[in-house]
């Protein structure tokens, strides 16, 4: 597990395809922004299929404003903690500390705000219907050479379902949720880096 996993970026893409589709984009655009504005806490398990044709499991948690873990099943050694500010990246068979960064360099770190609109987020670039699907091309413009992320949610209802990041190099690999369970309460504790920090040190993690 790396940084590439959730920075994306490609060259500028309009967001909306033509005056024509204008009105249909816009009605898909507030559903989108309705759908993840409401959203509050997440919990659901998820498969991520990497371009290696490797497989990993695990839980994915969400706790908005600000705070997303990815809890990976053994034997995959990663833990990934955002807490609203940073996000870490753990590899739980070393003893050294985290990989570090500030989160809103990531564009998953959308999901995570509390009021969206992603006609103002730097990441969205695209936004288009297929089939019964919504796909969300996102990517960081000043960063064109990792790649894209694409969120992809079933349409009627709205639900996340998965996202697919392509590397520059046109490798992909896929996270697949399962059953989404919302709305719920979640431990704060999962989320904190400063308390992972010390699990790590003392062999707890």
């Amino acid at each position: 597990m790396n940084r590439r996993f959730f920075l994306s970026a490609l060259a500028a893409t309009p967001f909306i395809a033509s005056s024509r589709m204008a009105l249909a984009q816009n009605a898909v655009v507030d559903a989108v922004n309705a759908y993840l504005t409401g959203l509050d806490t997440l919990i659901a398990p998820f498969t991520q299929e990497s371009a290696d044709g490797s497989q990993a499991t695990g839980l994915f948690y969400l706790d908005k404003p600000g705070k997303m873990r990815f809890e990976y099943d053994p034997p995959a050694p990663a833990l990934i903690i955002s807490d609203g500010e940073a996000l870490a990246i753990y590899d739980r068979k070393s003893d050294r500390g985290p990989q570090v960064y500030p989160q809103d360099t990531t564009p998953l770190s959308l999901l995570s705000r509390n009021d969206i609109d992603v006609t103002q987020s730097r990441f969205v670039r695209l936004i288009e219907t297929r089939n019964s699907q919504i796909h969300m091309v996102m990517f960081d413009p000043e960063h064109t050479d990792r790649g894209t992320m694409r969120l992809i949610f079933d349409q009627n209802p709205v639900e996340l379902r998965q996202w697919v990041v392509t590397e520059g190099n046109g490798l992909e690999s896929v996270v697949r949720l399962g059953q989404l369970t919302k709305n719920v309460s979640i431990d704060p504790m999962l989320f904190n880096i400063v308390h992972h920090n010390q699990l790590q040190r003392n062999g707890q993690l």
